[in-house]
């Protein structure tokens, strides 16, 4: 199986190992995370210099884009850090390299703390005014999460907002807040007994797998501070997965839920150039229909 764009290989993972319910529709979502699209000549600049840029290459990603456009997923999920720090610049180049979903009306975007390192970037609304949750951009910055998409009559997607700006952007945790935690357990309630999965996705991780690469298992920053709220929630309300970014390797926990084991699925970073093989850059397509998500196929850009 072969696709455009630069992309290496494709291997499928964590099958459900079950058959499609009698006629039940099969969406095809994609999710890719942490592109850190940089604008190099502003660098030095916000704690980083112009190397640090080079960890990171728009080129993977837009191949890995090109590829799930091939493919003609029903959806694209992007779950944060499309910046590498916020700069204008950045964001307008993140939003040229996602416009063909945005047009399409195939796109949910949320934030990750990149997006918000600056507390001009917060205070001037770039991510929402350049993005928004739909990636068309917003002409004035309003509060938009929970953002909830329906995808059929299958699945829903309710997407939040965990990214939250601090003086010292290294050390500063996620946070969803009661408001969203709130809202997303009714939300999941409400499309759970309508017979739809429901799919959560925010930026920073709940949980981390035992086992990590070296490079990943020192940088323990930015947690997520209410993990234990969504734990809670995935245990006590059906959630059919949690997809995130932020941490540059791609892996699966699974948590206790309410209707049988919850997959949390990171996509790591769609254009990392790191050579640890859970580093590589990569997208990764879910077939999802009502009962959850039945496979997971990873695609995994080739080398700079």
């Amino acid at each position: 199986m072969t696709h455009g764009g630069g992309v290496d290989s494709i291997h499928r993972a964590f099958p459900s190992g079950s058959a499609p319910l009698p006629g039940a529709r099969i969406l095809r979502l994609g999710h890719i995370s942490d592109l850190h699209v940089a604008d190099r000549s502003r660098y030095p600049r916000n704690g980083f210099t112009a190397r640090d840029c080079e960890r990171h290459s728009t080129r993977l990603a837009k191949g890995l884009l090109d590829a799930l456009r091939e493919i003609g997923v029903d959806h694209l999920v992007v779950t944060g850090d499309l910046t590498f720090s916020g700069e204008p610049r950045e964001f307008e180049r993140a939003a040229e390299l996602l416009r063909p979903f945005a047009e399409a009306g195939k796109l949910t975007v949320v934030p990750g703390n990149h997006d918000v390192w600056t507390e001009e970037s917060v205070e001037t609304g770039r991510f929402l005014r350049a993005l928004g949750p739909d990636g068309k951009g917003m002409k004035k910055a309003a509060p938009s999460y929970p953002h909830v998409v329906p995808l059929g009559d299958e699945a829903v997607l309710v997407a939040l907002d965990s990214a939250r700006y601090g003086d010292d952007p290294w050390t500063t945790p996620g946070r969803l807040g009661g408001e969203q935690l709130r809202a997303a357990r009714e939300l999941a309630r409400e499309h759970a007994r309508l017979g739809r999965a429901v799919l959560l996705a925010f930026h920073h991780h709940v949980v981390l797998p035992p086992e990590r690469v070296p490079s990943d298992a020192h940088v323990c920053r930015m947690p997520l501070a209410d993990a234990d709220q969504v734990v809670r929630l995935v245990a006590e309300v059906p959630v059919a997965a949690v997809l995130h970014g932020h941490r540059h390797t791609a892996f699966r926990v699974d948590l206790p839920g309410a209707a049988g084991p919850t997959p949390v699925l990171c996509a790591g970073s769609a254009s990392r150039t790191a050579d640890e093989p859970v580093r590589r850059a990569r997208a990764y397509l879910y077939e999802v229909d009502r009962t959850g998500v039945r496979s997971v196929e990873a695609l995994v850009a080739g080398t700079e």
